[in-house]
């Protein structure tokens, strides 16, 4: 008696009869249907985006990396281990980017036990302590299919997430201080330590600037920083600034086909050719922008430039 086939994992139903998705045209070519599959997952990220909700600004993210000898697999080139690294230079330099006032904690998991958080054995029970963090905590746990799902799960986090209802609104102190730099014919002047390098061995030495708190005068060297005497959060105007685009994205811009244009089918940003079948234009300036250009507005400036150059216009 033949044996039933293995019924498929559940992330594997992904790959399942996937050739009903691809379609010929009529010279029998499938290339319409992948650029279409691309097109889609390329205007993913911006439909998808938040956009009037209550954010988390502040976060404190904690990634838990996996260091076992399971991370040597080769199933990700060269392996999961040097995969995950890549990824994450990336990732961290991302976060910090669009999240300056928010902190980051990497935790690494290795012979069955995760510093400061719990112990891991089998895999099943590394799976549902996984799952448990994730549910106690508000976050999310995932099973990667290859690098670029990995990719695109590990970058869904650089942006906060929608605050919980049940949360409540807390307001938070902080310090605007000024850089400040003292001349060195002023008598007064005295040089200093700074407060972020006392712990440090290989620390700058004495010097006559800095950034001075607000509210107890301890100095430091850069910003954002929490003060070590009087716990004040120091930032400057730039930081929340940019964190700022998160609780009023940009709206998404609206799709329509390229026939429909009747002007020059050129690109208000790059002044490219619209080539694509679909154009983009934003809702509020009407300017009109290719589908490579419509990504780079909502994933990096965060702000229309036709729409900022038309108000700083005379």
């Amino acid at each position: 008696m033949d044996e039933e086939p293995e019924r498929a994992k559940r992330w594997e139903g992904g790959y399942e009869r996937t050739w009903e998705v691809l379609k010929e045209d009529e010279s029998g070519s499938l290339k319409a249907t992948v650029e279409e599959i691309l097109f889609q997952s390329k205007r993913k990220r911006v439909i998808e985006s938040h956009g009037q909700v209550r954010l988390g600004m502040m976060r404190h993210l904690h990634v838990v990396i996996d260091c076992s000898r399971s991370m040597e697999d080769q199933d990700l080139k060269p392996n999961r281990l040097t995969s995950t690294l890549k990824l994450l230079e990336t990732f961290v330099d991302e976060y910090f980017d669009q999240n300056p006032i928010s902190q980051l904690g990497l935790i690494t998991t290795k012979n069955k036990r995760a510093e400061k958080l719990t112990d891991l054995a089998e895999i099943q029970k590394k799976i549902l302590v996984c799952t448990v963090l994730t549910r106690e905590t508000g976050g999310s746990y995932h099973v990667i299919l290859d690098e670029s799902h990995f990719k695109e799960l590990l970058m869904l986090h650089v942006k906060p997430p929608p605050a919980s209802s049940s949360s409540e609104c807390s307001l938070i102190r902080m310090g605007f201080p000024q850089h400040t730099i003292a001349s060195l014919t002023d008598q007064d002047a005295k040089p200093s330590f700074s407060m972020s390098h006392l712990d440090s061995s290989s620390a700058p030495g004495l010097s006559l600037g800095g950034y001075f708190c607000p509210q107890c005068h301890a100095k430091y060297t850069e910003l954002p920083v929490e003060c070590k005497v009087c716990g004040l959060t120091l930032v400057s105007a730039p930081h929340l600034a940019r964190s700022f685009h998160h609780l009023f994205p940009l709206q998404a811009f609206i799709e329509s086909p390229v026939e429909e244009f009747q002007e020059d089918r050129f690109c208000q940003a790059c002044q490219g050719e619209l080539k694509d079948k679909s154009i983009f234009t934003c809702p509020s300036c009407r300017s009109v922008f290719c589908v490579e250009c419509d990504l780079f507005i909502h994933d990096l400036l965060h702000c229309c430039p036709c729409c900022i150059h038309s108000q700083s216009a005379p």
